[in-house]
């Protein structure tokens, strides 16, 4: 099963010869497999989408369902006693792994142990990283993650989670001038990054991580 954003019915060949972009893996899964003419996408953004894929339930069904969080925005929309598709899916034998953005909330702790539930680069200056991270995707049924908290390279913070630990903690606010000179760069909030976070090659990070684990 893959969850493709901005995609649309017409853009892949298999649906529409005359499509402009050439798909010949998605071509050949459909020959392979099944195609369906009638799908609905349980929201237009990613967050609820994202929650409604992993646990059945339209996310306006809980609170703050239609929020879509940015840096250390939570608690997360899953409950945890809530069955999700990755659990199901443990209960079955199966390895199960989540790379890339999170982006249904999560619950970091400042240093007299409160939780963090605020969007704001003030709010991620409070975070203790020595602390785990609550409700995240190993609270929800992942054996594995690596990722981010929210979007990789335009929200508040910019660091990896790896599992429910920030191994290299955010130290200066991101600097702009040395982005790309392009209109996407505008989307770059100024905030918390890690030194080992280069907005410029996460993408291919999350490829070689989510080919490790497949391999």
């Amino acid at each position: 099963m893959i969850l493709a954003d901005d995609l649309g019915y017409g853009d892949v060949g298999c649906y529409n010869p005359e499509s402009r972009v050439p798909t010949p893996n998605l071509d050949r899964l459909a020959a392979q497999g099944m195609r369906f003419t009638d799908a609905h996408s349980p929201c237009t953004v990613c967050t609820p989408t994202r929650y409604g894929l992993m646990t059945g339930q339209m996310a306006f069904r809980v609170p703050n369902g239609g929020k879509v969080f940015s840096g250390a925005g939570g608690p997360s929309l899953i409950a945890a006693d809530r069955l999700t598709l990755p659990k199901m899916l443990q209960q079955h034998g199966y390895s199960t792994a989540c790379v890339g953005k999170w982006h249904v909330g999560l619950t970091f702790r400042d240093k007299s142990g409160q939780p963090v539930h605020n969007d704001s680069p003030d709010a991620i200056s409070s975070i203790d990283y020595s602390q785990r991270i609550e409700g995240g995707p190993l609270d929800c049924g992942f054996d594995h993650f690596f990722g981010t908290a929210c979007c990789p390279t335009t929200d508040w913070l910019y660091v990896y989670i790896d599992g429910n630990r920030i191994p290299v903690p955010p130290t200066q606010l991101l600097d702009k001038s040395k982005l790309p000179k392009h209109v996407y760069a505008n989307d770059n909030r100024r905030g918390w990054h890690a030194p080992n976070f280069d907005l410029e090659e996460v993408d291919m990070k999350f490829l070689e991580t989510s080919q490790t684990f497949l391999r």
